[in-house]
């Protein structure tokens, strides 16, 4: 338990922003210079009006911490991640202790600049979306194209009669061991990154929906571009606490399991909506839909409904299974409705804290 007379000590030797607020008074009783300097004031004028600090808070932001402070008041601590703009348009990400004083009703915390963080949070979003990109394009115009090579090489091993027939089966053998090799290898690579999904724990941060969702259909526009993609919502921000990568890696199952029974020229809708303690997001397609019988089994894992797609992509039968586990941690639902006529909407929903 922290003592709040100890505040100001632990205040002078902290690197972090300490400050003591009086919410009756609605005034610091106590303030560091780190905190000062977050926010690009003096103590001294912090201290003669706190409302030097105002300006800074996004207006979302604003009132997603006046909601934290009703929640304090009855938890007696939390922790909350916010943003500030500067006149600069710089942006600095904040995290934020609060200690709520039985005794006193004053609030102590401990603000830290996480900026750096959240840079480096989002270099790991836009990695993965890279490196998922690699994996469907490895999936798509390598996996596709190999096993239409091997059927090829089958159909001439089984129809040639000419010359040195047997001479030139022992080559096509040869050629399709080879072909089939080269489909292990990428069937064992992408197996062994799905399974590696699994191997995870949930770190929360405060992030934009929308901006991880255009982050990641950026990346598969790119390499898909014979179908269209639309991201549909009233919404200009979403901003909610889970996993960030964790939500990148549904989003991107998702999107690309849409991908593969869409045909060219096909359509695939994101769409986002809210309530008020949750939000949703729909993935809907046009594509060929999933088969009724197959439809219980298609969150199983390594599930009997897997099929290759349109264009041959190979299916490790464990993607779906891995958004139900991701989505299951994160305290949130999916399901889906599909048929062979409209195709498919799968949907999540999910905590906004």
């Amino acid at each position: 338990m922290i003592r709040q007379h100890t505040i100001p000590q632990i205040g002078e030797l902290s690197r972090e922003g300490v400050f003591i607020f009086d919410g009756k008074k609605e005034s610091f009783a106590y303030v560091n210079g780190p905190f000062a300097e977050i926010f690009g004031v003096t103590v001294p004028g912090l201290m003669e009006n706190p409302r030097l600090i105002i300006p800074f808070f996004y207006a979302e932001d604003s009132k997603y911490l006046l909601h934290c402070y009703q929640e304090l008041l009855k938890q007696s601590h939390l922790e909350v991640e916010f943003r500030l703009k500067f006149p600069d348009l710089s942006i600095k990400h904040l995290c934020l202790n609060s200690y709520l004083s039985t005794e006193t009703g004053m609030i102590s915390g401990f603000l830290k600049d996480i900026t750096r963080n959240k840079e480096h949070e989002d270099f790991i979003v836009n990695y993965g979306a890279k490196k998922d990109t690699m994996l469907d394009m490895m999936s798509h115009n390598l996996a596709g194209p190999l096993h239409l090579s091997k059927n090829i090489i089958h159909w001439m091993q089984n129809t040639y009669t000419g010359e040195n027939g047997e001479e030139i089966r022992k080559q096509l053998q040869y050629i399709q061991d080879n072909t089939q090799q080269c489909i292990d290898i990428i069937n064992d690579f992408l197996k062994e990154e799905h399974l590696e999904s699994e191997k995870i724990y949930v770190k929360k941060t405060r992030f934009d929906v929308l901006e991880r969702i255009v982050v990641t259909l950026d990346k598969l526009i790119a390499t898909n571009k014979d179908k269209r993609f639309r991201l549909i919502t009233d919404l200009q921000t979403l901003n909610i606490n889970t996993d960030s990568v964790k939500f990148f890696q549904i989003i991107h199952n998702l999107v690309s399991n849409s991908i593969k029974f869409t045909p060219e020229n096909g359509e695939i809708d994101i769409i986002v909506n809210e309530t008020a303690d949750t939000f949703q997001v729909h993935v809907k397609d046009n594509g060929i839909g999933v088969p009724l019988a197959l439809q219980p089994h298609l969150f199983d894992k390594r599930t009997r409904a897997r099929r290759e797609g349109l264009k041959s992509e190979f299916s490790t039968g464990l993607g779906l299974s891995i958004v139900k586990a991701l989505v299951e941690l994160l305290d949130g639902k999916v399901w889906f409705v599909s048929d062979e006529v409209s195709g498919s909407v799968f949907s999540i929903e999910l905590p906004k804290d």
